[in-house]
């Protein structure tokens, strides 16, 4: 243990005092650091001896970050000695490092406003709508690595820039990890999303989750009735100069049409959208349909709206205009010209007012109606609003 009380001489509690951030748990926990425990600070004592050797200071100083897991006493048997988590829950009561019940999101904050580079395994997918400053990041970033038989190293990263479903999907897995709705193989839990659940406090939509093998109420810990099978869910994604400000849950009903229009973008404040290009949105701006397991659209705006595909590793599509609805709304729907809306594909309402497909595949339960974003921190969005 001596070894591990020495590192204390890099730790700092405040991250404005520090060379680097450290991602405490990952570190902690990634195998191929060294060791076959779950846990080990061994791994800490590697990274930071490779720290030193990367900037050539011996004095390296780091704010290092944990989740409230790894300091539980319950799991101290994970590590080689049971006094590594003693040792760590010390640090922390003595303020040398960070414990909350989510690294992440401070760490990332941290790193945006102080400029200052992480450690850490983790790609930080589904954080990257919150932060789209990783996308395509080289220099704030360091992995370590350990080749067979070598020493640790640290390897600065090239974060690339990720396709717009592949963030939702993961932010959607942080979500039902947080919620326990992952099974040992990491697959969602379907047997508990694919089913409608009731609360017994009134007014409440309830976000499931698994507390001691029940399924409760993640915002009320009460026990969930189940309400019979789930309707299947999408979710759209309403992009204001790049980001997103507020989303749409629609039922996949065979047949049924959803007219979007003004009246969804009523709770984006007006900073991020003007009255100019508020204004200029129709009130049943596009005709949404689902047929067939595919989604269609319909412009029946007064100013044309137009679409492009956005593909994964390639540049975007020209922008191409949507069919467009020339006669009344009460136009038979054989007659009308629908286009597929794909997953890689987006459609500008109005110039920098874009509306896209989520990759979720278990978009909140909610009526219908307009859903304002959610705080910072929410992962699955427990605080959407619904249209007044």
């Amino acid at each position: 243990m001596a070894a591990f009380r020495r590192m204390q001489r890099h730790l700092r509690g405040e991250a404005e005092r520090a060379d680097f951030l450290i991602d405490l748990s990952n570190i902690v926990r990634e195998r191929t650091l060294g060791g076959p425990t779950a846990r080990s600070l061994e791994r800490l004592r590697l990274v930071l001896r490779a720290l030193r050797a990367w900037t050539g200071d011996q004095e390296v100083t780091v704010h290092a970050i944990a989740d409230n897991s790894l300091l539980r006493p319950q799991f101290d048997g994970e590590f080689p000695d049971p006094a590594e988590g003693a040792l760590l829950r010390e640090w922390r009561d003595r303020e040398l490092i960070a414990a909350i019940d989510k690294a992440d999101p401070d760490l990332l904050d941290h790193a945006k406003v102080l400029g200052t580079p992480v450690i850490s395994g983790d790609s930080f997918k589904g954080h990257r709508g919150v932060h789209p400053w990783i996308q395509g990041d080289r220099e704030h970033f360091l992995k370590p690595e350990r080749p067979a038989g070598g020493p640790v190293r640290l390897v600065p990263r090239d974060m690339r820039v990720l396709a717009d479903q592949e963030v939702s999907r993961e932010r959607e897995r942080d979500g039902l990890k947080a919620r326990n709705l992952l099974d040992f193989r990491g697959r969602a839990r379907a047997d508990v999303l694919e089913r409608s659940w009731r609360c017994p406090r009134p007014a409440c939509f309830p976000s499931p989750a698994i507390r001691g093998g029940k399924v409760v109420c993640r915002a009320h810990g009460t026990l969930l009735t189940d309400g019979g099978p789930r309707r299947p869910r999408l979710q759209l994604k309403i992009l204001i100069d790049g980001e997103c400000r507020a989303w749409e849950n629609l039922t996949q009903d065979e047949g049924t049409e959803f007219a979007l229009g003004r009246r969804h973008l009523a709770r984006i404040a007006p900073e991020h959208l003007d009255e100019k290009r508020r204004s200029r949105i129709s009130r049943e701006h596009l005709l949404i349909v689902c047929r067939r397991g595919t989604l269609r659209v319909l412009d029946t705006s007064r100013v044309r709206s137009r679409m492009r595909t956005l593909r994964p590793g390639a540049a975007p599509t020209p922008w191409r205009d949507l069919p467009h609805l020339e006669g009344p709304l009460a136009t038979p729907t054989a007659e009308r010209p629908f286009c597929a809306f794909g997953p890689d594909d987006e459609i500008e309402l109005v110039p920098g007012v874009v509306l896209r497909r989520s990759g979720q595949r278990w978009p909140g339960e909610r009526p219908e109606g307009v859903r304002a974003k959610p705080p910072r921190r929410s992962g699955d969005g427990d605080e959407m609003t619904s249209l007044g």
